[in-house]
């Protein structure tokens, strides 16, 4: 099984409870990223959205949080990075290809106070809007989404450039490596990532697509202790036991994604029940 864009785009986030809770801290304790002084000033909203959207996999409530963060916060390009994303999942082109480009412009205002965040942003409009392409037209759209890809990478290797060790840097371009299939790179990479139930699911799908399914399965687990509600992650554990001939076991995991994931797109639902009919079949079939 491969790393694709649909997978990555559902990897999945947490609630506004622990947002609020630390409304009242100054504002680096609502960096998802990162801690200290070298925490950016993100907002509550954001927060909020980034951890429903990630951690807990509540898309709706993240779209609701993220409305608020455009009033909260507008010049963040972390909001409508997400809501293009959201956008793409609801086959929205055009709202999505606006986004992108709204993420764009933002994030090029981002430069003179921020140069590390603004070249990666501006990387991940490149590939957003590029993968609009692909939302309409398909597999007839991947020449046009290919003429996206140097801007993405350019962008991208000049934030690394100015803070090769920043966690947010990381964790995109860990999953995209995962995505290229250069998995000792982006477990690396991931190491130096946060937020941590991020980082531990991205090294579980780099090692699932090594076939270390032992390691890959030690880092789902990690990844459930920081984030217990995380269907994408229970989802995850029932495909790494599947691949290790484990049907019955996977066949639990499956279901407990779908009893915890009814929040998620449908079409993402369908492939976990997909999945998981294909291991009761291994389940009961004679040995």
């Amino acid at each position: 099984m491969t790393f694709t864009w649909q997978k990555m785009r559902h990897s999945a986030a947490s609630g506004l409870l622990i947002a609020l809770m630390f409304s009242t801290q100054p504002a680096y304790a609502l960096d998802p990223f990162r801690t200290g002084s070298v925490a950016r000033p993100l907002g509550s909203y954001i927060q909020g959205a980034f951890e429903d959207f990630f951690r807990t996999g509540d898309y709706q409530n993240a779209a609701q949080k993220l409305t608020k963060a455009q009033i909260q916060n507008p010049d963040e390009p972390l909001v409508y990075t997400l809501q293009a994303v959201l956008a793409y999942q609801n086959g929205q082109v055009e709202q999505m290809v606006a986004l992108a480009k709204k993420t764009r412009q933002i994030a090029q205002a981002l430069e003179p106070k921020d140069p590390c965040r603004s070249h990666l942003y501006v990387g991940l409009s490149q590939g957003l809007e590029g993968s609009s392409f692909y939302l309409k037209d398909g597999v007839l759209g991947l020449p046009k989404v290919l003429t996206y890809v140097p801007g993405m990478f350019s962008e991208i290797n000049r934030a690394r450039d100015v803070s090769p060790d920043d966690p947010e840097v990381n964790l995109f371009v860990a999953y995209i490596d995962v995505l290229l299939g250069k998995q000792d790179q982006a477990i690396d990479e991931f190491r130096k990532a946060a937020p941590p139930y991020l980082s531990y699911r991205g090294q579980a799908l780099a090692y699932r697509d090594k076939k270390a399914y032992d390691d890959s399965l030690s880092m789902a687990e990690k990844g459930l202790a920081t984030a217990p509600r995380n269907p994408d992650l229970f989802y995850l554990k029932g495909q790494i036991l599947g691949l290790q001939g484990k049907a019955a076991q996977s066949v639990v995991f499956f279901n407990k994604a779908l009893d915890i994931g009814k929040q998620l797109p449908e079409g993402i639902r369908k492939q976990i029940i997909h999945e998981r009919d294909i291991q009761v079949q291994l389940a009961s079939a004679p040995k």
